[in-house]
Order: structure tokens, then sequence, then C-alpha cells
């Protein structure tokens, strides 16, 4: 109905009855809405908020920390009242409580300056679509790891292409090195490869291999309270200026040409550019803070950093996708590893018990074959698969050299693969390849041409001229005089039981 109609009609005279009979009303809502205001709104309906009920819980919930929609789940799953609204109307109801905590005492910053020497602060940034014209990185993520002294607001930052654990050790370490020491307390937020959570009295739980780095460089590990990450605000603003100053508006090429820039925009920041919380280069307060520092330990440069593992019942233990064998007593028992930059070092207690070279790749197994002794005395052919292995793993041309011999000499195989193995571990590894790749070149299988080889070393092959000819008399076997038959090949394949890739 429309009040202003009824109100018009009324001041050109019409009578309550006319304007009743003319709008289809009775006289008396007539003289009602005549009485009342002509813009009156309707009467608000009270009722109680379905969130309202878990006012007092939603507080308590704050505290702890939780998340609104946490709190949507568990005020779904109330036995008592279950939530049935919606999910916007809890967010309604709960955004002008956390607005309000926001003005309370507890939640007003409060700024302080470290001691020279005292506070390193780290933390990661994040670059998606980073800014790379060469065409096979072009909108590759890269992750940025920045360290910033409180003292003297002295930045140290490095791009990396991942965030695992080892790689925090090792940036953290070489923020250490660069800086000549080591200062007395190391502060980060609660990451996944420094904090492992919180114990009863909400203390770090800190993972072991940050633990042990902090123990043998002599910091103090701290991590920020929940959700308190402006606790190590002087990184917050470190990690927000990089995006901001040296980020923007510039493009690289490659890692190469990225990590060039950000050394030379370091030495600006730190070197010329005053610190608006110091008005003072960092540089030049930085020696009041390295005089103060831990000394670096002699490790620093080649550091292991530390890691538990468990010995498999093939007698391997996992590294960061790849497998290394130890000696086969060892099955079961859990033994500590030292992952150095390009050695693994595998510890018993304080005994070492196994050292190989670090693999690149990933998925691989690195064995040495003496570590499988004790069970070579009972399986004679999984020795001679065990060395062949390890000779192909040597290079591309040991691959190729060893697969061709196995295929011109089958039945032979056994005695060659213990003879090329026991010649490689007594004339070094590079004198060996040196010798296989020579053989290889000239397409000669067999130990006894690698031996000759190394006892007699030929001048350098004319074109056309067979290296065998240039062998003493008494080593002038023709290759063919080694190589099987391959009709005598196929008989002898045909007549096996098992296969050449079983079990051993």
């Amino acid at each position: 109905m429309d009040r202003s109609t009824i109100y018009l009609l009324k001041q050109k005279g019409w009578t309550n009855v006319a304007i009743a009979d003319f709008l289809g009303h009775h006289r008396d809502t007539i003289a009602r809405v005549l009485r009342e205001p002509v813009d009156q709104q309707p009467a608000i309906r009270q009722r109680t908020s379905r969130v309202a009920s878990f006012d007092a819980q939603i507080r308590i919930w704050l505290d702890q920390q939780w998340t609104v929609q946490r709190m949507v789940e568990e005020a779904h799953r109330d036995l008592d009242h279950p939530y049935t609204g919606s999910v916007a109307a809890f967010y309604d109801y709960v955004r002008p409580i956390k607005q309000a905590r926001k003005g309370a005492p507890a939640q007003i910053p409060v700024r302080f300056d470290g001691l020279p020497g005292e506070l390193l602060q780290i933390d990661w940034g994040e670059v998606r679509q980073f800014a790379f014209t060469g065409p096979t990185l072009a909108g590759q993520t890269r992750y940025f790891f920045a360290a910033r002294l409180k003292y003297s607001r002295w930045m140290w930052v490095r791009f990396t292409t991942d965030m695992r654990e080892e790689t925090l050790l090792r940036c953290l370490i070489a923020c250490c090195v660069a800086l000549g020491g080591v200062p007395w307390v190391v502060t980060t937020d609660n990451m996944k490869t420094v904090t492992l959570g919180r114990d009863a009295a909400q203390q770090p739980i800190w993972h072991p291999a940050f633990r042990q780095c902090a123990v043998e460089f002599g910091f103090h590990p701290d991590a920020c309270a929940l959700a308190a990450g402006n606790q190590k605000g002087a990184v917050e603003s470190l990690v927000k200026f990089v995006k901001q100053n040296f980020l923007i508006g510039r493009t690289f090429h490659d890692d190469t040409d990225l990590a060039e820039s950000c050394t030379t925009w370091l030495q600006h920041v730190n070197g010329v550019r005053p610190s608006s919380a110091t008005e003072h280069p960092p540089d030049a307060l930085l020696g009041d803070e390295q005089a103060t520092f831990g000394p670096l330990p002699l490790a620093a440069h080649d550091y292991g950093f530390f890691e538990t593992v468990t010995v498999s019942r093939e007698s391997l233990v996992a590294i960061a996708t790849n497998r290394y064998s130890v000696p086969t007593q060892l099955v079961g028992l859990a033994v500590t590893a030292r992952i150095h930059p390009t050695r693994i070092a595998l510890y018993q207690g304080d005994t070492l018990v196994a050292t190989h070279p670090r693999h690149v790749g990933r998925n691989a197994r690195v064995v040495i074959p003496e570590h499988y002794d004790a069970v070579f005395a009972h399986k004679p052919r999984a020795r001679v698969m065990a060395y062949r292995d390890w000779l192909i793993r040597l290079s591309e041309p040991a691959a190729i050299y060893i697969s061709q011999l196995c295929r011109k000499r089958y039945a032979d195989q056994g005695p060659q693969m213990l003879a090329l193995y026991q010649l490689a571990q007594q004339v070094g590894v590079a004198e060996f390849l040196a010798a296989l790749e020579l053989a290889l070149e000239h397409q000669t299988f067999g130990v006894e041409y690698l031996q000759a080889l190394m006892a007699h070393p030929p001048v350098r092959v004319r074109a056309g001229v067979d290296l065998a000819a240039q062998l003493p008399v008494a080593l002038q076997v023709p290759q063919r005089a080694v190589e099987r038959a391959l009709a005598h090949y196929e008989q002898y394949v045909a007549n096996q039981l098992v296969g050449v890739g079983g079990d051993v």
C-alpha cells in the first residue's frame, strides 16, 4: 500500500470512506495510516543470531589462534547445539571481534634495537613467474634466503630453486662466512625446516639438523611466537625490500646473471645507501658487530649437516632420493649421516663406516662392493654383478665398454668383471679409465688389452692402424679370437633357466 497516495488524497479533501473505496481498503485501515508517519519503517524482528550462541567459545578460539574456517568446522560438530547457519554469517560475526582485538594493548607493536653481534634474523621470500629473459627459464619460480642483522641492518640475500633443509643450512652458513663470524642468536619463524612443532610448554621442538648446526656453530636458535612474524620485523622488511627495490623493473637472463646482479645490489645497499633506521650504511656499523661474533668453525666451508637414517634390508641408506651402501652387518640399525656438499659420510656412533662421493642426480644406487663381502662368500654371482654395476657407473664410456664386452664375451663375463674391478683398484680409477677409453676407441674388449695398454703404452695410433698390432707379439691376439660365434651365443642363452637380470 502506498502511504503517500493516501496522504495526497486526504489533502485534496477526500473522506476516509472515499479513499478506502478507491484503494480497496477498510476505512479503519485508512484512518490508522493517516495517524502514522509517511516514511515509517517496518518493525525489525528481534531474534538471536545462530552464531551468537558461540560467542564465548569464539573468543577462546581467537586466543588460541584458530582460523575462522576451523571454528566453523568445530561449530558444525557441536553436540549440544550444532551450528546450522551460513559460513558467511559466521565470518561476518567474527570479523568485528577480530578487528576490536587489534587495538588491544597486547597487539600494539613495540620496537627495540639489537646489541652489536646479537641478532641475525632469517626468512624466505618467493617469486613466481620470475623475470627471466632466457627462453628455457621463463615463468619459473625462484626463492630467496634473506638475512639481516638487527643492530647494523646489514643484509645478505641468496636466490635458490628450493627451500629444503639443506638449502636453508647452506645459505645460513654462507651468510656467516660472509660475515666472518657467528652472531649470538639466529631468529626464524616456525618453518618446518627449523621446528617440528611445540612441546607441552609451548617451546619449539627443533629440527635435528638445525639443532646440530646451532650446537656446532655456537649460536642460540630462536623462533618467533606462533602467528607473531612481526617479532622478526627487520628481515620481514628485507623480504619486501628485495621485491620492491631489487626485483622491480629488472630482468635477468639466467641464474648467473641474477646472482651477479644481486651481489652488486647488496654492495650498494650495505656500503653506500644509509639505513633509515640508523642513518648510516650497514657496513659502517658492521665492524662493531664483527668484534662480538663467535668464531667460525673450521668445517664451515665443508659443513656436513646432520641426519639420522636407518639401514635397509639391502644394506642401503636413503638420502635425498639416492641410496648409499654400508657394511651388511649394519642392516636394520640407525646410523648418522653427515651430508657434505660433495660427499656423504656415514657413522655408527663415532666410527666412520662408509664414505661416498655425493650423487647429484636422483634415484641412484651408490655402492661400494666391499660392503657386501660377507654376502659374496655365499653368492659368487652377486659379486660379479656388483662389480659390473660399479664399473658401469664410473663413466659413460665405461658403461659402453662393459656393455659391449658382456655382449661379445658373455661366457667369459664373470672372470672379466672380477679382473677389471681388481685392475681398477690396483692402478686407480683415472688410469684405468684412460686405458679403457683407448681400448673402446679401437674396439678391443677384454682385461688383457687394458693390462697390455698400461704395461706397454702405445704411441698414439695412426689412422687405419690396428691397436692390437702395436702390442708385443705375445699379446697380439685378434679380437675375433676372443669373441664367440653368434650361433654359440644364441644356443647358450636358449639353454638358460634363469634370466640375466634376476635376483642374485
